[in-house]
């Protein structure tokens, strides 16, 4: 199988003609055998979560103003949170159980991008238990009570994103082999920025990225400063 992109960006190429995915960047959530899901994550719509809700008096503090419902693709689906809240939900990222390469040492295992590892101590005949979460790169929850609290958590960067983008069985293995999508980094400026700008940043950045590849140590300006 291709590369795991759980957990990175797929940007749209100029070269992308599909008007359900011009100039979108999407957040993949899961990628394995069955095929793929991900979030369209700067598609913003008019519709607001706080009007789908009952704001409750008691939630703690003036709702969020960037409570803008995004559509996060063609696909129907439910409505979802994807944000930076550590523990609210579940994380994000590109470590899974199926991945045979994922770099595990004795007693431990991998699930949803947080590594549990099972340890032995003398002052505890079941032993214990550590998380590392491992600084995944969001959360996502479609949680009732999960969404509400979030529009309450200003200090949260937080997307609301209703459907979702999805592939079968090696679809989007040849879209990629083909030249529709670019892959990048899942920077939080570019998943939780600003919306119109998001295309244009993750297209600079991942070139940035090809060139450092090949030519790592050297650093390329920004040809627009010439």
């Amino acid at each position: 199988m291709p590369e795991n992109l759980s957990g990175r960006l797929l940007i749209a190429s100029p070269y992308l003609g599909d008007g359900n995915f011009l100039r979108s960047v999407i957040f993949i959530v899961r990628h394995d055998p069955e095929g793929a899901f991900g979030l369209a994550i700067n598609r913003p719509t008019e519709n607001r979560f706080r009007d789908v809700v009952a704001l409750s008096t008691t939630a703690g503090g003036e709702p969020r103003e960037d409570d803008f419902i995004y559509r996060g693709g063609p696909v129907e689906g439910p409505l979802l949170a994807l944000h930076n809240l550590a523990g609210i939900g579940d994380p994000c990222g590109p470590v899974s159980l199926a991945d045979p390469s994922s770099p595990l040492g004795p007693g431990e295992s991998v699930t949803g991008g947080a590594k549990f590892t099972i340890e032995d101590h003398p002052a505890d005949p079941f032993g214990s238990m550590s998380i590392d979460l491992g600084n995944p790169p969001a959360w996502i929850t479609g949680d009732d009570d999960h969404l509400r609290i979030l529009l309450h958590r200003r200090d949260a960067k937080v997307r609301y994103i209703a459907n979702y983008s999805g592939w079968g069985p090696q679809q989007l293995d040849e879209e990629l082999r083909v030249g529709g999508w670019l892959v990048g980094k899942p920077d939080s400026d570019i998943l939780f920025g600003d919306a119109d700008k998001s295309w244009e940043l993750a297209v600079r950045r991942c070139g940035h990225d090809i060139l450092h590849s090949m030519a790592p140590g050297v650093h390329f300006g920004d040809p627009n400063l010439n």
